[in-house]
């Protein structure tokens, strides 16, 4: 591992509390957050291995990006996101934690594992948020899963 992924795990362990564990609101695939997440201008720049500034602007204003801070990171297994925002503060998820969730989702951003020092380039496949999970499971249950990688014997 990194000597920098050590120091910013570290800075974590000492803070005043823990990091807050990403949380999906209930009806977050309709929120206002998460559509201007995938439709508003946005650039991501890695500023160390546990965070990003997220430059995001408005569907109806394309000119004006505002720049946020944000802790997107494995730590403890758990995948940890912290904004500086208002937003995120009041309500515990904001557009620019959602956006950090809309890329690494669709392999286009890369996550480090703070306790391993790896990158994950999308969500594991032994990473679990339940609301995500309860909406994987709503997709078509008629066709059963199969233990053999689909390959039929």
């Amino acid at each position: 591992m990194s000597d920098r992924v050590d120091e910013l795990r570290e800075q974590i362990a000492n803070r005043l509390g823990e990091p807050d564990q990403l949380r999906f609101p209930s009806g977050w695939t309709t929120s206002t957050s998460w559509r201007r997440a995938q439709a508003a201008p946005s650039e991501v720049g890695a500023v160390n291995p546990a965070e990003f500034d997220v430059l995001l602007g408005r569907e109806d204003d394309k000119a004006a990006l505002s720049k946020h801070r944000v802790l997107f990171a494995v730590y403890e297994g758990d995948l940890v996101a912290e904004c500086d925002c208002d937003g995120h503060h009041f309500r515990g998820w904001c557009a620019h934690v959602a956006l950090l969730w809309w890329k690494w989702s669709r392999e286009q951003l890369g996550v480090t594992d703070l306790d391993t020092g790896g990158t994950y380039l999308s969500p594991p496949w032994w990473f679990s948020v339940d609301d995500v999970e309860a909406d994987r499971a709503d997709a078509d249950a008629s066709q059963p899963v199969a233990a053999d990688g689909g390959v039929e014997q």
